[in-house]
């Protein structure tokens, strides 16, 4: 019995969704994958290098993942930010607002780090490794295919400051896209290190 039980730890039901705070507990639960991101960040977008270990590109039209897939599934973009959106590797900190530092390629946005994942085919489940600021602080709004919306506010999530932390949710609707809204990500970056769906 004790084991059937393990794999539900760090969840709850919100609305809708079940909201997991444990990658390990998520993937078990959901069979989700992760989704690939470029091996190196420097060379993602080699016609504009902003840096050691970074490159960006424009949003719109955002970025398409699986990266380097001729068929994408997932669209990122920034709807707030001053157009770019990049990714960030290892040793890139630029006006040192970044911290803690990435291990891999991470996404963030020139300016304010506020977050729209698409979906293109929709989803059942996401995960999100999430590059966290000072604040902390998110609030997130799941739109299904039904163009109904469930909110899932901070301290659903439970991010701490400083950290990559991971967020899930699964959902008896089908999840057509996923809105993430930061606080300070224009002075204090915040990011997104990896994303795991289910079909």
């Amino acid at each position: 019995m004790q084991d059937e039980e393990a794999p539900m730890l760090g969840t709850q039901e919100e609305g809708l969704a079940q909201v997991f705070t444990q990658q390990a507990a998520f993937t078990a639960a959901t069979g989700a994958t992760q989704i690939q991101f470029p091996a190196i960040a420097f060379d993602a977008y080699p016609d504009h290098p902003s840096g050691a270990g970074s490159s960006c590109g424009r949003t719109p039209p955002g970025i398409d993942l699986p990266w380097g897939s001729s068929t994408p599934t997932v669209n990122v973009l920034a709807p707030r930010a001053n157009t770019w959106l990049c990714f960030m590797g290892p040793g890139w900190n630029h006006s040192n607002n970044t911290n803690p530092l990435p291990v891999k390629p991470t996404i963030i946005a020139n300016g304010e780090d506020d977050f729209e994942i698409a979906f293109l085919r929709p989803v059942s489940a996401v995960g999100l490794e999430l590059l966290t600021n000072g604040l902390a602080q998110h609030k997130v709004t799941l739109t299904f295919t039904d163009a109904t919306q469930e909110v899932l506010e901070d301290a659903v999530l439970d991010t701490g400051a400083h950290a990559f932390e991971f967020v899930g949710f699964q959902s008896s609707k089908r999840i057509r896209s996923i809105f993430i809204d930061t606080a300070g990500g224009a002075s204090m970056n915040e990011g997104i290190a990896a994303i795991w769906t289910a079909p």
